[in-house]
This record gives structure tokens, sequence and C-alpha cells, in this order.
């Protein structure tokens, strides 16, 4: 991960399909502010698919799940990654 004036670029692996594309993701305060396509990859070569390119509004969308839920009494409730690992 590369940094600049509270900005960071992260190398990633798209994880929609077994393509496994190269990604760019640029990232503010750690909200990802743009997804692209990484030149250098060797297997892409820079090219995203729409699925990748949705991928900074799947991570900023308000109704994506930020913590684990558990099933207590008929009702979702949060609970720690740890007790969700145990069930």
């Amino acid at each position: 991960m590369t940094s600049q004036a509270g900005e960071a670029v992260a190398l990633r692996i798209c994880p929609f399909c077994e393509a496994c594309c190269g990604l760019e993701v640029r990232l503010r305060d750690r909200e990802v502010v743009s997804v692209r396509g990484h030149a250098a990859d060797v297997f892409s070569a820079g090219h995203l698919c729409p699925k990748g390119a949705a991928l900074r509004d799947l991570h900023a969308d308000p109704d994506r799940l930020r913590t684990p839920l558990i099933k207590r009494d008929g009702r979702f409730v949060e609970a720690t990654w740890d007790e969700a690992l145990d069930l």
C-alpha cells in the first residue's frame, strides 16, 4: 500500500469471481474513493468488469452488514466475530 497526503492506494484482487482481476483501490480515511484495474496485473492487465467497478458502491452501501449477526430468540442481534465463528 502506498500513501500520500491522507490518501492511500492498495493493490488487491477482486473477490467477485474466479478471474481474480487486479485492483487499484484508492482510500481516504479508510473509505474507498475509487476502484480501477491495476495496469501491471499480469492476468487482467488493467481491465475491470462491471462487478469490480461496483466495488466502491458496494463498500459504501448503507445496508451492508458491518458486523456479524447471530439469531437469538428468533431475532438477529449483533455479535463479536468470536461468537459468530464459534457457532
